[in-house]
C-alpha cells in the first residue's frame, strides 16, 4: 500500500510517521503516542498493557525544500542577456539595406494604385450580383 501524505503526517495501513521537530541525524529514533484508530486483537486487553505506551519509529530526515526562486537565473544574467541582446539587434540593423527616397515613393506609388485598382474590381463584383439577386427575387 503506498503512503498517502496529509500534511506534515504520512498514514500507511496501521502505521503512523511525523516528521517531528528537533535535530536532524541520519537513522534517528523517536518515540512517539501510537493513535488507536480500531479496537485491539485478541492478545490486548482494553486498558490494558499497550494503552499509553510509546512506539518506536526510524525514519530519514525529510529533504530540505529549495525555494523556487532558487532555481532562476540571477538578476545581473538577465540584465547582461538584455543588454547582449540589443547589441547584436543594433549590428544587425547596421547590416540592413534601407531604401532611398525614391525607391520608398514607388513602392507606395503601387500600393496605392493596386488597392484602387481591386476595390473598384469588388465593387463591380458586388453591384452586378446584388442586381442579379434583385432580379430573381422580383
Amino acid at each position: 500500500m503506498q503512503d498517502v501524505c496529509f500534511g506534515w503526517a504520512y498514514l500507511s495501513g496501521d502505521r503512523k510517521r511525523r516528521l517531528l521537530p528537533g535535530p536532524e541525524k541520519k537513522n534517528e529514533t523517536r518515540v512517539m503516542k501510537k493513535s488507536k484508530t480500531t479496537k485491539p486483537k485478541g492478545g490486548a486487553k482494553e486498558g490494558g498493557q499497550n494503552s499509553g505506551k510509546g512506539q518506536v519509529v526510524k525514519f530519514k530526515p525529510a529533504k530540505p525544500r529549495v525555494p523556487w526562486t532558487s532555481k532562476l537565473p540571477p538578476v545581473r544574467q538577465y540584465c547582461a542577456n538584455s543588454v547582449q541582446f540589443v547589441k547584436e539587434a543594433w549590428q544587425e540593423l547596421k547590416k540592413v539595406n534601407w531604401p532611398g527616397r525614391k525607391e520608398t515613393l514607388g513602392g507606395t506609388a503601387v500600393v496605392l494604385i493596386l488597392v484602387i485598382v481591386v476595390s473598384i474590381f469588388l465593387g463591380l463584383i458586388d453591384f452586378g450580383l446584388s442586381r442579379l439577386v434583385k432580379q430573381i427575387i422580383h
